[in-house]
């Protein structure tokens, strides 16, 4: 059975060569290791003594998350692969993250996708709650019960990228990550997709990766846990739209409207207003997705010549 791992980089040399040694240090190594360069500035080269077990894709210019996830994917299948890892290049991996997946896979039907868990880098016993449920009536997503992470597995319909574990025919037959999506909700379409299409996702809690926190603060409200931005509030646009691209594809028509569309905007206001900080340019991004979103618009965000 071929494991191909995927990373993507931008401009983190450092940062990937670390992930790159964990990957290559576990109790369990893929076949390969794809790294996606997603435009450096300085061409990504790996360090030497792990070149001859990884293939570095090049792109000129940033294609965004989803661009490079799919490219990434597409290289992996062209290599083989039987199963794909995808990883961020800023986590560190458990040496036996990749064996406890692999021993998980072998238990359960071939409609199966799995996640590794990602844990906190300053707190690693604290997991990231970041796998969801999904409601096919009003397209609204739910947390995973935080208990559940102390479970050897648990189901969920929709997740991060990091850490997800998909067979090739999983994205044979719904897809690779939509590109056209640039970044941000790219990995809950691309995990509704695979559910929706019949593939059922579990969280292996004990396959772990140590991911840093920066750029979000968790908080709970109202008895709920709430991931808040602190910065880069353009991340906010894409969140946002690609969100009302995604749920106006899956629900019907009047779903959308009049369930989804005001439990998104009036939830996603509200928490903008009560948590965030610099609010004004939150709510601007904001407002620029929910309007992109309801006109159909794709890919990356400009402002003065330049992606943001």
């Amino acid at each position: 059975m071929s494991v191909i791992a995927v990373v993507i980089t931008l401009d983190r040399p450092e940062t990937a060569s670390c992930c790159l040694s964990s990957i290559l240090h576990g109790s369990q190594r893929p076949d390969r290791v794809v790294v996606v360069d997603n435009g450096s500035t300085i061409p990504y080269t790996p360090p030497q003594e792990y070149r001859q077990d990884v293939d570095v894709v090049r792109l000129e210019h940033n294609s965004g998350p989803a661009g490079g996830a799919a490219i990434g994917q597409q290289k992996a299948l062209e290599l083989k692969a039987d199963w794909v890892w995808m990883l961020d290049d800023d986590a560190i991996i458990d040496p036996e993250a990749l064996e406890r997946l692999l021993r998980v896979a072998e238990t359960h039907g071939v409609r199966t996708y799995f996640r590794s868990v990602c844990y906190n880098m300053p707190q690693p016993e604290l997991p990231f709650f970041n796998s969801f449920t999904y409601s096919r009536q009003t397209g609204m997503l739910k947390p995973v019960p935080r208990e559940r992470y102390q479970d050897p597995e648990f189901p969920f319909d929709t997740c991060a990228m990091a850490g997800l574990f998909v067979p090739s025919s999983l994205l044979l037959e719904s897809g690779i990550f939509d590109a056209s999506l640039y970044g941000w909700y790219d990995d809950t379409e691309f995990t509704l997709r695979a559910t929706l299409a019949g593939f059922h996702g579990y969280a292996i809690p004990a396959s772990r990766l140590l991911h840093p926190s920066a750029n979000r603060r968790q908080l709970r409200f109202l008895g709920r846990s709430l991931a808040v931005l602190i910065d880069q509030p353009w991340r906010l646009y894409y969140g946002t739209r690609n969100c009302i691209l995604t749920q106006r594809r899956l629900l019907t028509r009047a779903r959308f409207l009049a369930l989804f569309l005001p439990l998104f905007a009036v939830r996603r206001f509200i928490s903008i207003v009560l948590f965030y900080n610099n609010r004004r340019a939150f709510l601007h991004y904001f407002v620029r997705g929910l309007s992109d979103g309801l006109r159909g618009r794709k890919g990356e965000l400009t402002q003065g010549g330049r992606s943001i």
